[in-house]
Order: structure tokens, then C-alpha cells, then sequence
């Protein structure tokens, strides 16, 4: 959900709770203060009634209307109470029930007691009260859609400055010189936050340029005199002085050499594919790619004896760097041969949706949840460098594509779903 929606959500939400406790208050406060206001006028009749026995010795005539009635009642030797009430009182001639306030009170006259009643109607209290309440729940709409509205088309330009510096974050390239433009804002808050994504987005970038560099420069410095070494050591192996001990000597630091060389070009790989260097994409065929690899491979795959089960679908293309493409393709079937026993088997199967490649061999001796990590090899002494799954995971993350590993009746199965 976003900031501006739970915002308005909670404050809206808010606002009625607060309105809704605050309209019930203020409708029992109108009420008590339009009772008190009949029960002033009641005590005005009471005053008038005793006034009038004080002078006349006897009880006034009654009244009977629809706003107010008066009542006298002998009570006898019965005293009675004086309290006001509310009742209701059916009216014969309007055929309905109407509300009342009531005070009782007794009186004396000639030794004779009376209970006094005395009613004024409460319908034009209660029509009063009926008016404000609706004319606060309009009130109160009319704030609710205004809060609405503020919320919704000021404060989204209040925001505006926060969401133009998140989509500049958002298309942000590393690879790009373009700097980010962002939106001058003048409330303090944004314009720091636009100041730290202009100095964080400078040192990000200043620091891609330096590994960047670096991965360049490492790449010819190391592999030159790599070469060298190599191109040597070949013209030492050729010599027909040396003795069988130091062409053995000889053999294996070219092998150390070229393993040493190996490991440089798949480290600078890794870090290259880290720092999105390979950034072009076209449509690649997998499909293809795989049937060259295999042939590729032809010599390797006749010399163990190994058996190839190809279930491919033709024109399987998938968008991807081709320099990527054909570096995880060529990773997994290298490694599906490496890995193999004689006279073993290779079933590759191929979708437009996965890609499933699978090779006998003894089981793994290391945790399978670590081998697409780097440098983990399965034997200490294999000539892998470990770095073949996880470059291939590497470029499967790049792409977002799932790869999982899988061992199961002698069969070794990584999956990539694309």
C-alpha cells in the first residue's frame, strides 16, 4: 500500500471516529440543555399555580392542549413527590403518541392533598434536536469529502517532488553518464533527501568507474604476463637438453599457469556480470546454442563413452546477452561431461519454459545447497575451479530465472526455469 493511501485510510478513518463520538456527545448535550430549558419553563407554571391557590384558595381550572396539559389529582393523606419525567401520552384527537416532560408536585388546599401535573410537549424539542443532528451530519460530510479531496489532490502534490526523486532512483544506470535530474522541492525534508540521492548516486557511480577499471586493467595486466609465462614455458618444453624430471617440473607449472589464467578470466566474468556490464540483449537461440555446444564437444563426449538423450524443441529464444547465452550453455554441458562417469548418460530437455539437464555420476560429497557457491567442488583434487555453477547461477539470477539442483536414481538434474 502506498504512504499517501494508508495515510488519507488512517486519517480519514480517524476523523470519522472522532466526529461520530464527538456528534453523539453533542447531540446528549442538546438534548440536556433543551430539557433543562422545559423544565425551566415547567417551574415557571408551578410558581403560577401556588401563586394562584395562595390568592384564590382553590385550584385553577385546567388545561388540556397538544403543547401543554395540566392535571390535578386528589392524593388523599398520600404525599406526593416532586420530580420531573418524560412520558409519553396517546392524544385521541391526532390518533398518536406524544412526548411529554412532566413535573409532579403536591399541594395543600383546605386539608386536602393534591398531586399536581403538569405537561409540556416535547415535539418541537425533539424536531429542534432532529434539525441540528441533521444539519451536523451534514456538516460532517461536507468535512469528510473536503478532508477527502485535500488529501487526495494536495497532498499528492505535496508528494510530488518525493515520487519524481523515487522514479529517478528506480531508472538509475550505473553504465550511464546521465546524472539525476531531480525535482526542486522547496519543503526541507525532500530537498535532503534529493541532496543524499545526488551525493549517493555520485559515489555509486564514482565507484562502478573505479571496479569497472579495475576489472580492465586487471584483466590485461594479469593475462599478459600469463601469457608470457606460458609462451615460455612452451619454448622450455621444446628443449631436447632437459631431463624427464624437469619436463615434469615444466608440465606442471604450465598447468598451474593455465588454471592460474582460468581462474582470472572466470573471476573477471563474475565481476563483470556483478556490475551489469552485459547489458545488451537480443533474442538468442537456445535451441541452437545447444546443438553447436554439443557438437562442440563431440570429442569429449566419444572419448567417455557417454550416451546423449535430447528431448530439444525447436526455436526455443530467449532474450538475453549472447555473450551470457552461450557462456551458461556452455558451463552446464561442460560440467554435465566433467562430472560424468564412463559410459554415463546426458538427457538435456528443452522448453520455452525450462531448461533441464541431467548426467549420471556418484553422489555429491558436499552439501548440495552449496554448490552453486564459489570455489565448492565436490573432490579437492578435481581440476574445476568450483566457479562453473556459480557463474552459471550468477547469470540465472541476472535474468531472474529459477535454478535448482537436483540428485535422484545416479542422475545429477539442474532445472532453470525461465
Amino acid at each position: 500500500m502506498k504512504l499517501l493511501s494508508k495515510y488519507n485510510r488512517v486519517n480519514i478513518i480517524a476523523t470519522i471516529i472522532v466526529l461520530f463520538v464527538s456528534a453523539i456527545c453533542y447531540y446528549f448535550l442538546i438534548q440536556s440543555v433543551l430539557i433543562t430549558q422545559l423544565d425551566k419553563d415547567l417551574k415557571v407554571e408551578e410558581l403560577e399555580i401556588k401563586d394562584f391557590i395562595k390568592e384564590n384558595n382553590r385550584l385553577p381550572d385546567p388545561t388540556n392542549y397538544k403543547d401543554e396539559q395540566e392535571e390535578f389529582i386528589p392524593s388523599g393523606n398520600q404525599k406526593a413527590d416532586r420530580r420531573y419525567t418524560s412520558v409519553d401520552i396517546f392524544n385521541k384527537e391526532h390518533h398518536e403518541d406524544v412526548s411529554y416532560r412532566q413535573l409532579q408536585f403536591p399541594v395543600l388546599i383546605a386539608a386536602n392533598q393534591y398531586k399536581i401535573l403538569i405537561r409540556k410537549s416535547q415535539e418541537e424539542t425533539d424536531d429542534l434536536i432532529q434539525l441540528i443532528v441533521i444539519i451536523t451530519l451534514g456538516i460532517l460530510v461536507i468535512l469528510l469529502v473536503t478532508l477527502f479531496l485535500i488529501n487526495r489532490f494536495l497532498l499528492n502534490k505535496l508528494w510530488k517532488p518525493f515520487n519524481s526523486t523515487l522514479q529517478q532512483i528506480k531508472q538509475f544506470n550505473l553504465s550511464g553518464k546521465e546524472k539525476v535530474q531531480l525535482e526542486q522541492s522547496d519543503i526541507n525534508e525532500f530537498t535532503e533527501l534529493n541532496d543524499a540521492v545526488r551525493i549517493m548516486t555520485g559515489r555509486v557511480s564514482r565507484d562502478y568507474d573505479e571496479i569497472k577499471s579495475f576489472t580492465e586493467n586487471a584483466s590485461h595486466e594479469i593475462q599478459t604476463p600469463l601469457a608470457i609465462i606460458k609462451s615460455k614455458l612452451e619454448l622450455l618444453s621444446q628443449s631436447e637438453n632437459l631431463k624427464e624430471e624437469q619436463m615434469n617440473s615444466i608440465q606442471s607449472v604450465y598447468e598451474a599457469t593455465n588454471r592460474l589464467s582460468k581462474l582470472n578470466q572466470s573471476l573477471i566474468l563474475l565481476t563483470k556480470i556483478d556490475n551489469q556490464q552485459f547489458r545488451e540483449s537480443e533474442e538468442v537461440n537456445i535451441s541452437s546454442l545447444i546443438n553447436k555446444h554439443l557438437t562442440n564437444y563431440e570429442e569429449l563426449i566419444t572419448a567417455k563413452f557417454i550416451t546423449i538423450k535430447k528431448n530439444i524443441e525447436d526455436n526455443v529464444k530467449m532474450n538475453m546477452n549472447e555473450v551470457l547465452a552461450e557462456i551458461l550453455i556452455s558451463n552446464l554441458i561442460t560440467n554435465a561431461i566433467k562430472h560424468n562417469i564412463d559410459k554415463g548418460i546426458i538427457e538435456i530437455t528443452l522448453s520455452n519454459n525450462h531448461l533441464l539437464i541431467s548426467n549420471t555420476g556418484l553422489p555429491l560429497k558436499i552439501d548440495p545447497s552449496e554448490l552453486f557457491e564459489r570455489f565448492k567442488k565436490d573432490k579437492v583434487s578435481s581440476e574445476s575451479l568450483g566457479l562453473g555453477l556459480s557463474i552459471v547461477k550468477k547469470i540465472c539470477e541476472r535474468y531472474s530465472y529459477g535454478i535448482k539442483y537436483n540428485y535422484s536414481d545416479t542422475l545429477h538434474t539442474i532445472t532453470i526455469n525461465f
